[in-house]
């Protein structure tokens, strides 16, 4: 058949024209050559199989040489649409690697590249090219190093091709017009992230809808993917009900795993694709319509014009957000074309979905959610075929506006300025108190370091009700909130700094109570007289301990020493420390015993307290109540996510717990059992009246606590026929009551003693002491310090007017 259609009388071979090329195989067929790409400002070039220039990645482009160089056929335009061919446009870096000499030469970009960049030029337009192109830069972890340099990189290209766009999405200044959005410029991330564009309304459990405009590597759309629904970001497979939970609103999310290493360099089990992330909600206030607000991405491994990773930095000022990521890339490391095993790969090591509520001025409303995506690399030569893993995470996180949390701040501190200032005035208050009763009249040292006891307690207390008062209510607030508007703050440190400096407050507060008790004097007034006098008793000679000479003018024995006057006996004899005419002792040391074992008498029951607080928090599970999503659930479903617990939901929990446990045995001990069982306290105090002993308690210079045992009967050593007489006398009311006054039954009390009490005591001690001034109790039991303490204590106790008391 002739080239015009006619069939010829015998066969004939003919030249194939311009658009064709013979087909291998010696069939003698031509076939369309498909590297023939008529240039669209070239038309009036002629078409042809035979490329004047060099093929580039495959394909040829007429009359444009490499470089931008033209011949004598190139179009009339000046400009290159092929860019250089330089090493660096084909290189990938390992991830946070700022050198150039660890790069490795990608053979997917050496036969991709160029021609990406030619076919997304203006001249063609083609707008999966583009695609291609913003894929390959991605791939370069959108590096901005040299990209004001041709062929410095994909992304450099990529930049230089989208300014040369004169038009840009409607909506979106950086989008430019017929290209992917892979930067967002020159806007500040600051103002991306305070946009109020999403007007859903979100409620605790609500689900947010996160869709992923998915391509695969040669730049064709693949359509969206419910990230909601296919878990596609999540590189650590569940069940579906744990997955779907990230996306359920106001869970706070994580997912840890590790995956074989081996797998992520197989292309079947993890395929490359690239993802545009969208949140998809219905806008109320137009209409209802459907619309897709775009994620912005921050990669953390994203190098800017000066070679810095600045999206690791804290303030997000200098952040650049992009719009593109990829899970796996087990491609681009390759070095040839038929490798199997890539030297290198890239993978997502952590994913985290950052999102942020207006404030609760905007309840359910938030701001565009920010997905934060940190790289890593697995080199073949350590890592393949050794059969390790790693270790890959996502996460949903809430977070806090800065100027709620800077607003929440201020009013902790405001809090605790001010409580710590009432708590500095009590502290002021206690130590004027301990002044008085210390008997210090002026500004000493000591007086210096009890202001400090004091308030370190007072702080103490005014940070843990500070901080309790806080806990508490964000508990209270973020689990009964339905339009989602309160979160929780961003670090939890703050709170755990002012516990810290609490807890250490209170420990020296405790050091501080722990010194005024090993300080404290106690002295057992014996009232009780020797029953039977001996003869040698009778011989005795009267003395005055201390001499008379010794006491000054004022002082409290001088106008007492006829109680203090001590016989002593001359001709007694002593065998083993028992004397035949001295008191016995026994009730002595039963006292002392007794006033031992009330020292670790308390209101509340710590192995009580300890077991029903298990209990509480751990079966009945209220302790399931601090995780931290706005949800109440006493259990927990082994089936379904359950978010991780709070600290600051931990302590207000084990607060409130604690304190209603010793609320409640406080007011059992109080209410029930002292009053219809037994009090120990005032079993002491019954014992003492019983043996015949009084407690005094000096615990500052001229304060102390007195517990009078004097009995009514006037004697404790007596026989049976004695007990039943004094028990008579009782019931008829023949004897005096338990209190100092003949009349009243109270028999413990404050005290306020006069200057000199302290004094006197000393000075009857003082033969007692040591050099170092410690009591020597062998020489207080051995002479007659003791008697004479105990004598001048009952005359003190007899004569002293009830008032004083």
């Amino acid at each position: 058949m002739g080239q015009d259609g006619s069939f010829l009388s015998s066969q004939d071979c003919l030249t194939c024209n311009n658009l064709t090329v013979p087909t291998s195989g010696g069939n003698n067929i031509c076939s369309t050559c498909s590297t023939t790409i008529r240039m669209l400002r070239a038309s009036s070039l002629t078409e042809s199989c035979t490329c004047p220039n060099n093929l580039i990645n495959g394909v040829c482009f007429p009359g444009i040489l490499p470089g931008g160089t033209n011949s004598g056929t190139s179009a009339a335009s000046t400009s290159s649409v092929v860019p250089p061919d330089l090493p660096t446009l084909y290189q990938i870096y390992p991830v946070g690697d700022t050198s150039t000499s660890s790069a490795t030469t990608s053979a997917y970009f050496s036969s991709q590249a160029m021609a990406a960049v030619a076919f997304c030029s203006a001249s063609y337009g083609n707008l999966t090219a583009c695609q291609l192109l913003a894929n390959l830069c991605t791939l370069q972890l959108q590096r901005l190093v040299n990209q004001n340099v041709r062929s410095g990189s994909a992304c450099a290209e990529f930049i230089n091709l989208e300014s040369q766009r004169t038009s840009s999405r409607p909506g979106f200044a950086s989008w430019a017009a017929n290209m992917p959005w892979l930067y967002y410029g020159s806007q500040q991330a600051s103002l991306v992230l305070a946009d109020t564009s999403l007007t859903a309304t979100y409620a605790s459990g609500s689900t947010l809808n996160l869709y992923l405009g998915t391509y695969s590597l040669s730049g064709q759309f693949q359509g969206f993917q419910n990230a909601s629904a296919t878990n596609q970001l999540q590189l650590c497979k569940d069940t579906l009900a744990v997955m779907q939970a990230a996306f359920r609103f106001g869970t706070t999310y994580l997912q840890e795993c590790e995956l074989n290493a081996d797998d992520l360099f197989d292309s079947d089990k993890y395929p490359l694709n690239f993802y545009d992330p969208y949140i998809f909600f219905y806008d109320e206030t137009d209409g209802g319509i459907p619309k897709l607000l775009p994620v912005p991405v921050l990669n953390t491994a994203l190098l800017d014009s000066t070679n810095t990773l600045v999206n690791t930095q804290t303030s997000n000022t200098n952040w650049q957000l992009t719009r593109r990521f990829f899970l796996v890339d087990n491609v681009a490391g390759k070095t040839s074309l038929t490798d199997q095993v890539p030297t290198v790969v890239r993978y997502a090591q952590s994913i985290q979905l950052t999102i942020t509520p207006q404030g609760t001025t905007q309840a359910g409303l938030i701001y565009p959610p920010l997905l934060t995506i940190t790289y890593a690399d697995l080199k073949a030569s350590k890592y393949y075929g050794t059969g390790a893993s790693v270790k890959v995470s996502f996460s949903v996180a809430y977070k806090q506006t800065s100027s709620t949390s800077s607003q929440f701040t201020e009013n902790l501190r405001i809090a605790m300025g001010v409580l710590s200032a009432v708590g500095f005035c009590y502290a002021v208050l206690r130590t004027w108190f301990w002044a008085r009763r210390a008997g210090v009249l002026s500004l000493d040292a000591v007086l210096v370091f009890k202001l400090l006891a004091y308030s370190a307690s007072a702080f103490a207390n005014a940070f843990f009700i500070t901080i309790f008062g806080i806990a508490f209510y964000q508990l209270v607030m973020y689990k009964n909130q339905g339009i989602f508007m309160l979160t929780l703050p961003s670090d939890d440190t703050f709170l755990l700094s002012y516990l810290a400096s609490a807890t250490v407050l209170k420990f020296i507060d405790l050091v501080h109570i722990f010194a005024m008790q090993c300080t404290v004097d106690i002295y057992l007034i014996d009232w009780e007289r020797p029953s039977q006098p001996s003869a040698a008793a009778q011989s005795t000679t009267s003395y005055f301990y201390p001499p008379k000479e010794h006491l000054e003018k004022g002082d409290l024995l001088s106008g007492r020493l006829p109680d203090v006057e001590i016989q002593k006996p001359t001709n007694t004899p002593v065998s083993n420390g028992v004397s035949g005419t001295g008191v016995p002792i026994w009730r002595t040391v039963l006292v002392a015993n007794e006033w031992n074992e009330i020292q670790a008498c308390r209101k509340t029951y710590p192995t009580f307290t300890i077991f029903v607080a298990m209990l509480i928090l751990g079966v009945i599970g209220i302790e399931n109540i601090a995780s931290r999503d706005p949800f109440v659930s006493l259990s927990t479903n082994p089936l379904r996510y359950n978010s991780p617990s709070n600290p600051v939901f931990r302590l207000a929990l084990i607060i409130v717990v604690f304190g209603f446990l010793g609320f409640f045995e406080i007011a059992f001990r109080v209410l029930v059992w002292e009053r219809f069982f037994t009090d120990d306290l005032r079993n002491f105090a019954d014992l003492c009246s019983v043996v015949n002993i009084s407690v005094f308690v000096l615990a500052q210079r001229n304060f102390g606590y007195y517990i009078h045992g004097h009995s009514p009967a006037g004697r404790a050593d007596v026989n049976l026929p004695g007990i039943v007489s004094i028990l008579s006398s009782v019931q008829c009311d023949a004897i005096p009551r338990r209190g100092i006054s003949p009349e009243s039954d109270d028999h413990t009390y404050l005290m306020a003693l006069p200057s000199g009490l302290y004094s006197s005591l000393e000075r009857l001690l003082a033969p007692a002491r040591n050099t170092s001034g410690a009591m020597n109790m062998s020489s207080f039991l051995s002479h007659e310090t003791g008697q004479a303490v105990n004598r001048f204590l009952i005359g003190f106790i007899s004569r002293v007017s009830f008032s004083a008391f």
